[in-house]
C-alpha cells in the first residue's frame, strides 16, 4: 500500500514538474508566436531564457529629469503605458540596442522609461 501511494506521489509530482515547464509566460505572445516561442526554447534555450528575463527585467522607471529632457529633447523617445506598475515589455514595441540604453517620457507622467541594453542584459543574466 505504501508502495502505491510512492508511485502515485511520484507521478503527481512528475507532471505537475512537466506542467510547470511548459508554461510561457503569455506576455511573450505580444511579439512571438506559440510556434515561434517553442522552436526557440527547443532549438536556442540560452535565447529563450533572455527574452524572459527581458520581460520584467530590460528596464526601469525613473524620475523625469526635466532639465535634461529640455535640454536634449532628440534623445528621449515618448511611450504611451496605462499602468507603470504593469508593464508589459514585448507589447511597447521597443527593440533592444546592443551597446546602448534607451530614455522614453512616458506621456501623462514626469517618469521616464529606461531600457538597458542588449549587452547590459546579457551580463546581469550571466550573473545568476
Amino acid at each position: 500500500m505504501k508502495n502505491a501511494l510512492l508511485i502515485i506521489a511520484f507521478i503527481t509530482i512528475s507532471i505537475s514538474t512537466l506542467a510547470q515547464n511548459n508554461k510561457t509566460d503569455k506576455r511573450l505572445l505580444a511579439k512571438y508566436t506559440v510556434e515561434e516561442l517553442k522552436t526557440i526554447k527547443a532549438e536556442n534555450p540560452k535565447e529563450y531564457k533572455f527574452i524572459n528575463y527581458c520581460i520584467e527585467n530590460a528596464f526601469y522607471i525613473a524620475e523625469m529629469p526635466q532639465e535634461k529632457v529640455k535640454a536634449n529633447p532628440s534623445k528621449f523617445g515618448e511611450v504611451s503605458i496605462k499602468n507603470i506598475s504593469k508593464i508589459d515589455f514585448y507589447q511597447l514595441n521597443i527593440d533592444l540596442k546592443e551597446n546602448d540604453y534607451q530614455s522614453f517620457v512616458i506621456k501623462g507622467t514626469k517618469k521616464i522609461l529606461i531600457v538597458k541594453s542588449k549587452n547590459h542584459i546579457l551580463r546581469e543574466l550571466n550573473k545568476k
